[in-house]
């Protein structure tokens, strides 16, 4: 079974980025095709056991994880990027703006108010929902999830203890312990999923 997860346009719109998703009783694979003059190449293919794809959120989807991640996007869509915050796509994303840029400082000013910004690493912007993880996720039911679908050898309490800081903290490696760029330990890598809005199936594969 396969359907269309979206499509990115590119080059004035002459252009576009399709992202299918093709299911089978024990696999998943997201596969993004580069489409542009008649012409259909496949560009990326990424392969996953097919566990965990009965959780759905709002703030997560394979849109996150193909068009605004550095180890898998495509064709980063940094417009989607700058905004999927405030748009309710995600709850924090690391937004490739300069804070003291023209485009930078507009981001800030135009916040809504149920969202922050603070700067995070070389020229970037770190935004998040006002708020703790625990807000926007369950976490029971979130354990629950990586449990059933067989993730061992996870510290709960410190995951636990992950949903209960402020969402600001992520942005900041020495409040949190750890970078969303860089990778960690599996509570960490659980935690990073939930942040920049990736299916928690894709994650649950990656831990296995």
């Amino acid at each position: 079974m396969s359907e269309i997860v979206c499509v990115a346009n590119y080059n004035d719109g002459m252009c576009s980025f399709r992202v299918e998703k093709e299911v089978s009783e024990h696999d998943i694979s997201i596969v993004v095709y580069d489409v542009c003059g008649g012409r259909r190449l496949e560009k990326c293919r990424l392969s996953y056991q097919n566990n965990g794809r009965e959780y759905a959120s709002p703030f997560l989807s394979w849109y996150n994880l193909i068009f605004c991640s550095n180890n898998y996007g495509a064709s980063p869509d940094y417009e989607y990027m700058h905004r999927a915050v405030q748009n309710g796509k995600k709850t924090a994303a690391t937004v490739y703006l300069s804070p003291d840029s023209v485009e930078g400082i507009n981001l800030v000013r135009n916040l809504p108010t149920d969202c922050d910004a603070l700067p995070f690493g070389t020229g970037m912007l770190y935004v998040c929902r006002k708020g703790r993880l625990s807000d926007f996720f369950d976490y029971a039911e979130i354990r629950a999830i990586y449990e059933k679908h067989g993730v061992q050898l996870v510290n709960w309490d410190k995951v636990k203890d992950y949903f209960e800081r402020d969402m600001a903290s992520f942005g900041n490696e020495k409040d949190c312990g750890f970078s969303l760029q860089s990778g960690g330990d599996r509570e960490q890598t659980i935690i990073t999923g939930l942040l920049l809005g990736y299916p928690i199936e894709s994650t649950i594969a990656w831990m296995h």
